[in-house]
């Protein structure tokens, strides 16, 4: 049997993504969910097929026929707009049980968003997913969410599925990847075991490498290309030496 997911030539996301997705979905059955970044609307259609309601945000009016009456178009700055509906939601004693975050892609856009999201009382127990966790911009957002500040925040694994290297589209460009933040209002008070997961480098760390040494790209990020292959290894390996001894500060 074709699965519909993997056929569906709007949604702009990996096989794996939707997979991911999905099974998130099928085990959760959010009663409610929200979703930063309509765009056409195909991750919504998954959303809504297995959540008994849907708010959506995007900047720009999307233009999604024949959606079902339990999802909610929100259009404008998501920085402004979630806020104010998780307010409304709060002030109704309910809960969001699922929220994917994929709208503004910048540092500091994708931060507000998922603050936005931990601050609310209306996110006490939920799954929170992040797409485009191999960009840099969007990683060093992520990355800079101070997630041991929420006791509530039980595991933040920011390569649930590893971003990607492009090649054929998006060439030398890092995208793809989907981060997973677990909210759970039960757990201990700053437990035993960091939230944050620090035992590995993530993969968009090491694609940039990948990417540099493949490219030739110059490490400052110019377009000058370096001629000696030897060279861009040795750039390549300084960069490892760096992730590690951050790694060890973080006491992973």
């Amino acid at each position: 049997m074709t699965l519909d997911l993997f056929d569906d030539p709007i949604w702009q996301m990996a096989s794996g993504e939707r997979a991911a997705i999905e099974g998130l979905l099928s085990a959760i059955q959010p009663k409610l969910a929200i979703e930063v970044g309509t765009a056409e609307g195909a991750c919504l259609r998954r959303i809504a097929r297995h959540s008994a309601e849907v708010h959506s945000f995007d900047l720009i009016e999307p233009s999604v026929p024949d959606l079902p009456d339990h999802v909610v178009l929100h259009t404008g700055d998501s920085h402004t707009l979630l806020p104010q509906v998780l307010a409304e939601l709060a002030s109704a004693g309910r809960n969001v049980d699922f929220a994917l975050v994929d709208g503004d892609h910048s540092a500091d856009g994708v931060r507000q968003d998922v603050e936005a999201l931990l601050q609310s009382p209306a996110v006490s127990d939920c799954v929170i997913v992040t797409h485009d966790t191999g960009n840099e911009h969007v990683r060093s957002g992520l990355d800079a969410v101070a997630y041991g500040a929420y006791p509530k925040v039980a595991h933040v694994d920011l390569d649930f599925v590893p971003g990607h290297l492009g090649r054929d589209r998006f060439p030398g460009e890092l995208w793809y990847g989907l981060g997973l933040i677990v909210v759970a209002s039960e757990r201990p008070a700053y437990g035993t075991t960091p939230a944050v997961q620090t035992d590995r480098h993530h993969g968009g760390e090491l694609l940039a490498i990948a990417r540099d040494v493949l490219g030739g790209r110059a490490p400052d990020g110019g377009d000058g290309r370096f001629d000696a292959r030897t060279r861009r290894l040795s750039d390549a390996y300084k960069r490892i030496d760096e992730l590690e001894r951050a790694l060890a500060e973080r006491g992973g």
